[in-house]
């Protein structure tokens, strides 16, 4: 993999501050104009918020737009999928974002763990393929959006002739990724600002920061950001956080089932075999991580979690910030931002 002469990678900072994401999850009914300002309302004071990408789910470019209308001040991270618009189509579309918001929009690129949903929108590529096409759609978006002449294009996934500048290039997008594969990792390591990462124990978080870091050398690069995506179950007591998280309508379920954990291999999703397999190992993992709703999701999305009081609970933050992690996304219950969740951001913001 080859960076681009013309691919304007966006300076690391160093020391890299901390950020703090959720999700905005307007009701899935809708969403309705007040859906969204209730979602927006609900999320102020968090530096950005993923919106995510479904086949059957809303369009973030859509959705992200009208959130961005009914505040000055959030930030959104839009999940999008190579493969289903041309990239100077993309790159057009999410300038304008940034245009029209004061560079209120970064991009999370999604190459896909579930083969279905890949099926619903007409992509056939295999796993490793979707990283290599990925790899010259990020080059892509960042030539239309820094270029200053026209410029051409013919590689092994686009062709694009007298791609023109315009008024929006150069909108500093910062370039979010995850993945546990190997493909993943030297796509991450090349080209994204930001790596995400699924909730592990500290000894697997830091190795996979390390690896990151030697690939990104590797490359010449800086290594990205750190994201950790984590759920957090705070209480007064420890008691208190534990009796909340294990009352989870889906770890009830699995409970019921006595089935344990699933032994499947999902051969496309790398990350999620990884939470599976910390799951298995046990629930409960350093001092207040917590793999039982992993366990009953089958590895499916941000279910790792902390549990306890808040000092129990920053403790634990802290040593993952200690290893490298620059960005912490987080969800309360049922995976989604819980507004309860504020004065534990507002500490973390203070002291980590």
């Amino acid at each position: 993999m080859c960076l681009s002469a013309n691919n304007k990678e966006p300076p690391m900072s160093s020391p890299r501050p901390l950020e703090v994401y959720s999700y905005l999850t307007p009701t899935e009914h809708g969403p309705t104009l007040a859906d969204v300002q209730r979602s927006v309302d609900e999320v102020a004071g968090l530096d950005r918020v993923l919106i995510g990408y479904h086949s059957f789910g809303p369009d973030g470019i859509v959705l992200g737009s009208t959130a961005l209308t009914h505040s000055d001040q959030l930030n959104v991270l839009i999940a999008h999928r190579p493969g289903v618009v041309q990239p100077t189509v993309a790159a057009r579309e999410l300038a304008t974002m940034s245009l029209v918001s004061g560079g209120r929009v970064d991009v999370h690129v999604i190459n896909g763990g579930a083969p279905g949903d890949q099926y619903r929108e007409g992509d056939y590529l295999g796993h490793d393929d979707r990283y290599r096409r990925a790899d010259e759609y990020v080059d892509l978006l960042r030539r239309t959006w820094t270029a200053t002449e026209p410029w051409s294009h013919e590689g092994e996934f686009y062709k694009v002739e007298d791609v023109r500048p315009n008024e929006m290039h150069d909108p500093q997008i910062r370039v979010h990724m995850g993945g546990a594969s190997d493909a993943a990792l030297t796509f991450g390591a090349a080209r994204a600002d930001v790596y995400m990462l699924w909730g592990e124990p500290l000894a697997e978080v830091g190795q996979r920061i390390q690896a990151i870091e030697e690939k990104a050398a590797s490359f010449g690069r800086p290594r990205p950001r750190i994201s950790l995506s984590l759920r957090l179950y705070v209480a007064d007591t420890d008691e208190q956080a534990w009796a909340t998280a294990k009352a989870d309508p889906a770890y009830q379920k699995y409970l019921a089932k006595g089935a344990g954990v699933t032994d499947r291999d999902h051969a496309q999703d790398a990350g999620r075999n990884r939470q599976l397999a910390v799951a298995r190992a046990g629930e409960e993992h350093d001092d207040c991580l917590w793999m039982g709703i992993v366990a009953a999701l089958h590895g499916l999305g941000n279910a790792a979690a902390l549990v306890g009081t808040e000092d129990r609970v920053m403790k634990t933050l802290a040593a993952y910030r200690e290893l490298g992690v620059d960005t912490f996304l987080v969800a309360g219950d049922g995976g989604n931002w819980r507004p309860e969740l504020a004065p534990t951001v507002e500490r973390m913001r203070r002291e980590l």
